[in-house]
This record gives structure tokens, sequence and C-alpha cells, in this order.
């Protein structure tokens, strides 16, 4: 009987250290509490600018978020922040920053919400890219093939020109006054009818880098003077 007895106590005190070794493992955890995230911003978007970047996305899952934190690094490699403040209204809120004063590069954006008890959300990322005077000032000019007068008309035929959006044209017209026409980039041949034929045209193109970009950009503007 004795013998049982040592047999039961034996494999209790291994029960006993086993469960105190795996309550150790997790002790670290329990302390810590429960673990509360707050709603990411999803559906994350960039749309780039001139030394600027829009940053778009949807507030989701609850509406508990108070804060907003968004982190990336300078082209110097020096970390910077922006803190905004968070009204949620509805199920689903339009998410919507632009950052300004950015040097010309690619960029990873990494945004974080917080609530009033500084619970933060999952980190959300997204990458975009900043285009600047590098960029700009490599763009080339749209060129004339030739320009003619015709009764008192000027009569542009235009070079193809690739990747551009428009030509902005300025002249002075017969009363004096400077204007500006609009001429599309697949448009081969422009006339003018209210020019003074004494004056110089002027002319650059403009060009937009990507499709969602919200700047135009520039190239130099080129000079011709209108002789009959």
């Amino acid at each position: 009987m004795k013998k049982y007895i040592i047999i039961i106590f034996c494999i209790t005190s291994a029960i006993c250290s086993s469960c105190d070794g795996m309550l150790s493992n997790i002790e670290s955890y329990l302390d810590a509490g429960e673990t509360i995230y707050v709603g990411k911003v999803d559906s994350l978007t960039t749309s780039s600018g001139k030394n600027r970047i829009l940053i778009e996305g949807l507030y989701m899952y609850g509406v508990t978020q108070k804060k907003c934190i968004i982190k990336w690094q300078s082209m110097d490699g020096e970390d910077k922040s922006l803190e905004l403040d968070v009204e949620r209204k509805e199920a689903v809120d339009k998410f919507e920053v632009m950052i300004s004063e950015l040097d010309e590069g690619q960029y990873e954006f990494s945004i974080t919400t917080l609530d009033a008890k500084e619970n933060s959300s999952i980190e959300s990322t997204i990458d975009g890219y900043v285009y600047g005077e590098l960029y700009e000032s490599n763009l080339t000019n749209r060129k004339i093939n030739q320009l003619r007068i015709e009764e008192k008309q000027v009569i542009i035929s235009w070079r193809p020109a690739n990747n551009a959006l428009k030509c902005e044209m300025y002249y002075t017209n017969t009363a004096g006054d400077e204007k500006m026409i609009e001429i599309p980039i697949a448009e081969t041949e422009t006339r003018i009818e209210d020019c003074d034929l004494s004056k110089v045209l002027r002319w650059r193109t403009v060009y937009l880098p990507e499709e969602t970009a919200i700047d135009y950009f520039y190239s130099e503007f080129t000079e011709q003077i209108i002789s009959e």
C-alpha cells in the first residue's frame, strides 16, 4: 500500500512541476493583459505631386480612432512624422492627408492610428514617388515644324511630342493684349487669327508624370519671332 502511495505522490508532484513550468512560460503574457488593436487605415493610395504627395485611404474597423501618426524618412535619412487628430462620424470615413516640402525621390510611409487610451492599430504602409526640379529640368518643349502667315493668320505646324499633355501658347493680339491658348498634344496644326505679327510667340509644354498626379510640370519656354 505504501508503495502505491509513493507512486501517486511522485506522479502528482511531476504534474504540478510541469504545470508550474507551463505557467512560467506564459506568465509574461498574462501580466501584460489583453492586447487591444485599433482599426487601421485601409485601402491606401498615393498621388504624386511637385515636392508633395497626397495619401488617401479609408478609416474602417470601428470608430475609436482619435489620432493618426504618419512616419517616413527624408532623402537624407532623417526620421519624420506627422500627427493628425481623427474625428470619426461614419462606419467608413475618408482618410486624406497632403505632405508637402518633400525632396524628390521614392518614399515609404507608415501609418498608425491610436484610440483615447493610446492603444494602437496594426501599421499600414504605402510607397509613393515625389517629383521635383530634376524631373522638370529634363522635360522638352514641343517643336514647331513650320510657321507661316496666310491672310494675316499665323499657322503653326507641330512636330509630334511624346508623353506630353498639352502646350500653352502665349501671343500678343492686335489690341496689344497678351493671350494664352491651350493646344492639345494631339493637334498637329494651330491657327491664330488675331495675332500681332510684329511680336513674338512664346510657348511651353505641359506634362503630367502619372495619370493620378496632382501637379502639372512644365518645360522651359521657347520664343519665336513672327515674320511675314
